[in-house]
């Protein structure tokens, strides 16, 4: 059978040989081996490209479906690399900041110390107004802090990145963000705009001991004397001579800024001495401490503390004309807030109030947040966790507790997180708002919104309804009532008093993407650890201009930063101080510890970052690199036939020369 076979194949090979010997247009061996050497220098030339790149897949003919998966791992790899940056960018900035708070520990810690050292009573007033100079310029320093501490000139620490938040007219209200704060849109007005504590002095500067002047003597003071001012519980000294009359004492005063405005108010020819609480509320309400030389006594100075009411007497004796109390309290500040955040942008309605929303055609919900009030004109989360709602007794009107909006506003995160300061200015108030008495023309249902954005368009009107009137914006637009009172002729600030304030709320945390895809963020929020926002210090917000009761006082300051710094000049105010500082501390401790727990986070996030990157590297370089010894050997496969086939090719050309012998 063998034999066979052989004979066969050689049969066959003879016949193929003669069926194509005497051919000679078409070589078919030399055609045959010129596609199977073309075959081999393609497959040479793949393995020349991988072994110089290193990469199985050089194109998306080498391996399609490779190709796709290895991009989408490359993707990944690429994405975990600059993850791995961004944390340790993020790391940077949080050292940065936390290497400011360890600064801001020891100034604190030096305060606290002066404090304790002042409230010792071996030291005299004069030692701790020495004392105090160091504690007012380390509270400087505090705001510096704050202020100046930045990270590609991004500020840290005074509240940017944590939030902000910006009122569409400051003349009216402006805010601060110190602590986490929830993005959000609030119309708020002004319901009653807190007065200023007010003293107004008994005794008449005038000459009494016929020297021909009027001087401390006169009101039988003689050397020198400590005048004791007390605000808020904190007690500055203000030092005076006989030999001083009453512009002299108002200076001393005034340049003291100790949290009043000293002034004179003439009646009749005599000059009195007024005193004039430089923020309102009973907060800051004027008391003159211990008067330990019975300086206040004398100039016949009479004031009260935060729980003090008005006086009973007048300043101005057996004179029906001059209606003047010896001392007035300071009154709350009342406002009325409205929730008007865009539910499309930020979804913030509290729970359990849907059938007191107002959807007009801007698909704007309106929520009714309730009143708020504080005893100064500074609302902080504190003032504003509590609701109150307008009730009323016999044939008046009181407030009292809300209980159920203070119960929402708890389970929501609105009003959280921000201080409100009203401007120390205003001296008017309106109506608050319910989702009764927001009135729009029914032409024009977007009107209620526009009220809000005090950007009421031409021909469209909207307002606040106060009993049969309705105050509107009208710009040539027909009131919406035969009572309504148009607001064109008024000036901003009339206008104020009836329109609300818009204010603008927004997380500005500082997010770090520490992952290869969306949604793969950490949250940072750094303090606000500015001097105010630790409660060291209170910042007049207003044009300055200062009222004595009376008149406007013509020699005070019309600056318009105005700070009352806690006190360590009385043994009283430094214990106090203690407290404060304290509190101050442990508002830095909690921000420093947080950013060291976000810290050590990012710092295990680069770890499994990198241990991620590593096995994504491994995974792609399986599908996409090439193993250089397998290939190395195909390549010397592929270079041999390569050899051999041109050398074939060579014989399968001279094959056909044969016939040229049949020439001969």
């Amino acid at each position: 059978m063998l034999l066979l076979t052989r004979m066969f194949s050689k049969k066959k090979i003879r016949e193929d040989f003669m069926s194509n010997f005497g051919i000679i247009n078409h070589n078919v061996s030399a055609i045959n081996t010129y596609r199977t050497l073309g075959k081999t220098n393609r497959g040479l030339n793949k393995n020349l490209e991988r072994l110089s790149s290193g990469l199985r897949i050089n194109r998306a003919a080498d391996d399609a479906a490779g190709l796709a998966v290895s991009e989408k791992m490359r993707g990944q790899i690429n994405g975990l690399d600059q993850a791995v940056r961004n944390a340790e960018d993020g790391i940077s900035m949080i050292q940065t900041a936390e290497g400011v708070m360890d600064t801001a520990h020891s100034i604190l810690q030096r305060m606290r110390k002066l404090s304790v050292q002042a409230a010792n009573d071996n030291y005299t007033t004069y030692d701790r107004q020495r004392l105090q100079k160091e504690v007012d310029e380390l509270i400087d320093e505090m705001d510096r802090i704050g202020q100046y501490t930045e990270f590609n000139t991004k500020k840290l620490l005074n509240g940017d990145a944590l939030g902000r938040a910006n009122s569409l007219d400051k003349k009216v209200m402006t805010a601060d963000v110190v602590g986490i704060a929830a993005s959000a849109d609030y119309s708020i007005t002004v319901v009653q705009a807190g007065e200023a504590s007010n003293v107004h002095g008994t005794t008449i500067f005038q000459d009494n001991n016929g020297d021909a002047l009027s001087d401390l003597r006169d009101l039988g003071i003689s050397g020198d004397v400590e005048l004791h001012i007390e605000i808020d519980g904190m007690t500055r000294s203000v030092e005076l001579n006989e030999l001083d009359n009453i512009n002299d004492v108002i200076r001393k005063i005034n340049k003291a800024e100790i949290g009043v405005q000293a002034g004179i108010h003439t009646y009749n020819g005599n000059d009195y001495l007024t005193l004039t609480s430089r923020h309102s509320g009973s907060k800051f309400n004027i008391s003159f401490g211990n008067d330990p030389d019975g300086a206040a006594i004398a100039m016949g100075l009479f004031g009260g503390n935060a729980d003090s009411v008005d006086s009973t007497q007048n300043a101005i004796e057996n004179d029906v004309n001059a209606p003047w109390l010896r001392f007035n309290s300071g009154t709350d500040t009342i406002i009325s807030v409205v929730n008007i955040t865009d539910q499309r942008l930020f979804p913030t309605i509290p729970p359990g109030i849907a059938n007191e929303s107002i959807v007009n055609s801007d698909v704007q919900s309106y929520r009714v947040l309730g009143r708020f009030v504080s005893n100064s004109d500074v609302f902080t989360e504190k003032e504003l966790s509590t609701a109150y709602q307008k009730v009323t007794v016999g044939t008046g009107t009181s407030i009292m507790i809300d209980q159920t909006r203070t119960a929402q506003l708890r389970d929501s995160g609105l009003l959280k997180g921000i201080n409100m300061t009203i401007d120390e200015d205003l001296d008017y108030g309106t109506e608050d708002l319910t989702n009764a008495n927001l009135v729009g023309a029914t032409a024009d249902s977007a009107s209620v919104a526009n009220y809000h954005f005090a950007a009421i368009p031409a021909g469209v009107d909207g307002g606040v309804q106060r009993g049969n009137n309705i105050f509107s914006v009208t710009n040539g637009g027909t009131p919406t009532s035969t009572n309504g009172i148009s607001l064109d002729g008024l000036t901003a600030q009339e206008q104020t008093s009836v329109l609300s304030v818009r204010l603008s709320v927004r997380d500005t945390r500082q997010i770090y993407h520490i992952g290869a895809n969306e949604g793969q963020t950490i949250t940072v929020d750094y303090a606000n650890l500015t001097a105010e926002a630790l409660g060291l210090t209170t910042s007049l917000r207003g044009a300055g201009n200062m009222f004595d009761g009376v008149d406007k006082l013509d020699n005070g300051t019309t600056s318009n930063k105005l700070q009352m710094n806690i006190s360590i000049e009385t043994q009283a105010s430094a214990e106090r101080s203690i407290t404060i500082v304290n509190d101050a501390l442990n508002v830095v401790s909690e921000a420093r510890s947080r950013l060291g727990a976000f810290q050590n986070s990012l710092e295990k996030s680069v770890d499994y970052l990198n241990i991620a990157y590593e096995n994504q590297v491994a995974s792609e370089s399986r599908i996409r690199d090439v193993d250089m010894a397998k290939e190395m050997s195909q390549f010397t496969r592929n270079q041999i036939l390569i050899q051999s086939g041109t050398a074939m090719l060579a014989q399968a050309n001279q094959k056909s020369q044969s016939v040229l012998s049949l020439l001969r």
